[in-house]
């Protein structure tokens, strides 16, 4: 009888562990059972009612800036580069009129004083003045020789040299006082080849000790 009971206790103890081993290959997944891999879940997207105020990122929005106004230098200049802009209109409407050789003389000038012109807006720049130039036309009427045509060119020259020594007198900052002065002697080359293309000998073509642009171009 003993022998028989330790064999059912066996029996019972070796189908428990058969059931163990069975419950463990049945997968985490299956029913509510616990296992090694975590499951993860996504929250549904939610709308906000229509209607609904959303709040978000803020949005910058720049303030225009009111342009810079201009210095006591940059009126000066601008008053420069109005002369300068000016005089390169009157060599444009006379260049036409002239013989090819003093066509090419002159165009030489014009090119040179349209350099002038991008020297005095990169100056203005520096400084920090707008540049806002009002040149008034300059007409050169009803000019029937080349002569007459160098003659007012030569006052063109002139008058240019006149207000950029006027400017040069009032500048505060110096490196605009230094470039209007390489630009007066500049013109002053002009009238000195002018003076020649009008008859002046290589001594009375030379400008005076101190050219400001008055004086009267050779008989």
């Amino acid at each position: 009888m003993r022998g028989g009971g330790v064999r059912r206790g066996r029996s019972r103890a070796a189908a428990a562990g058969a059931l163990l081993a069975a419950l463990a290959l049945v997968p985490a997944g299956c029913g509510g059972g616990t296992g090694s891999t975590a499951h993860s879940t996504t929250a549904p997207a939610t709308t906000a009612p229509a209607g609904t105020a959303t709040t978000g990122t803020a949005t910058n929005v720049d303030t225009p800036m009111s342009p810079p106004e201009p210095t006591a230098d940059g009126v000066l200049l601008d008053k420069v580069l109005a002369r300068e802009e000016a005089a390169i209109e009157a060599y444009g409407k006379v260049i036409p009129q002239l013989s090819p050789r003093l066509a090419r003389l002159a165009s030489y000038f014009r090119a040179q004083e349209q350099e002038h012109v991008d020297a005095v807006l990169k100056a203005m720049r520096g400084i920090g003045s707008p540049a806002e130039p009002s040149p008034e036309p300059l007409e050169p009427g009803a000019l029937k020789t080349d002569r007459e045509r160098l003659e007012f060119l030569y006052e063109v020259e002139g008058a240019s040299i006149d207000e950029e020594l006027s400017a040069i007198s009032e500048l505060e900052a110096s490196w605009p006082r230094s470039l209007l002065a390489s630009v007066v002697a500049d013109q002053g080359e002009h009238l000195t080849l002018l003076r020649q293309e009008l008859g002046a000998g290589p001594l009375a073509s030379v400008p005076v000790p101190f050219e400001n642009g008055t004086a009267p171009p050779p008989e």
